[in-house]
């Protein structure tokens, strides 16, 4: 019995296995609660919406763990999707030459809120607040209020495309997105880098003790200004992904998609005063965020409830990361 008990203990100690174990009794109930749910087709084709905020989930979550923010991301996508989109319709560069200055123009965002946040010793909430605003207004002033369009059908393949079938299902044909592909890939990377190199040693370092970082010789506020650059350079991917999706290009897309990156990040156990991080937790918590939201539409949930219920659920993880993070600590 005792041995049960420890095993037990053991298994929902692990913070991945209970989200796990949270995300399959979602399944569950929303398999009984609304019918269809459990179709291939249905849910491959709503990841679709979940690539641009899982492709700033990554970045996001190396951020939190240096106890940092980044709220504008969101700005940075509408952004850089509008300058692709007009250097590909004004400028007639080739779409993917377009596309890559999307990539620069987030990357050069990113390095502008690591650099002030930084070296200007700014707290990132205040910087990445500014900036949010700065950036959607960018967007706005370049387009005009009026959206880019026409892109052309290879481009649209990116965030429409499918790489191959689901075998068994050709009564109702269900097709992997190549778009998430992409975002699988991204999270592989970020595991890597995380959990697998120094670099994610150094960035819990920093978000635990940041003096305690550069008496061991870490160049804290490089890191720190690497990473916001990365986050803004993901950003441009996503813009570039987004875009495709939709097909079109607006200054006033993805607004709130800041919010739903940090709850995912939050909810897979990285913890926001910093110091302990998840990637395959925030892969979760993208999935658990996905799945609530998508069972509670086809549950006949209007949307402005469903928001408050992810805010809940938000509130909760968040206190119970601290709560077990402060315990860790004094153990």
């Amino acid at each position: 019995m005792n041995r049960i008990m420890t095993s037990a203990k053991k298994v929902l100690g692990h913070r991945e296995a209970v989200l796990a174990g949270a995300l399959a009794a979602l399944f569950i109930y929303f398999s009984w609660r609304a019918p269809g749910f459990l179709d291939a087709f249905n849910l491959l084709e709503r990841s679709r919406y979940w690539i641009a905020p899982g492709l700033m989930v990554v970045p996001m979550t190396f951020i939190i763990a240096t106890s940092g923010i980044d709220l504008s991301v969101a700005s940075i996508l509408a952004m850089s999707a509008m300058v692709m989109g007009l250097a590909f319709r004004d400028l007639g560069l080739p779409i993917y030459a377009a596309a890559g200055c999307a990539i620069l123009t987030g990357l050069a965002a990113g390095a502008f809120n690591g650099g002030v946040s930084s070296y200007l010793r700014i707290p990132p909430l205040v910087v990445t607040l500014a900036t949010m605003t700065l950036y959607r207004g960018v967007a706005m002033g370049l387009s005009r209020a009026r959206p880019v369009g026409g892109f052309p059908e290879n481009f649209q393949w990116l965030g429409q495309g499918n790489a191959f079938q689901i075998p068994g299902t050709s009564a109702n044909p269900a097709y992997v997105p190549v778009s998430l592909l992409v975002l699988l890939t991204v999270f592989a990377a970020g595991w890597i880098l995380m959990h697998k190199s120094w670099i994610g040693r150094f960035t819990e370092l920093v978000g635990e003790n940041e003096t305690a970082a550069r008496f061991a010789g870490i160049d804290a506020p490089l890191l720190k200004c690497l990473l916001f650059t990365a986050c803004g350079g993901l950003c441009g991917i996503a813009a570039i992904l987004h875009t495709a999706f939709y097909a079109t290009a607006k200054a006033d897309t993805a607004l709130g998609m800041e919010l739903e990156v940090i709850a995912c990040v939050v909810i897979g156990g990285t913890r926001i005063s910093g110091g302990r991080a998840s990637i395959p937790g925030a892969l979760l918590g993208l999935l658990i965020i996905g799945i609530l939201q998508f069972g509670l539409e086809m549950s006949g949930i209007r949307s402005r409830n469903i928001i408050i219920i992810v805010g809940l659920v938000l509130i909760f993880t968040a206190v119970v990361n601290e709560r077990f993070g402060n315990r860790h600590r004094g153990d």
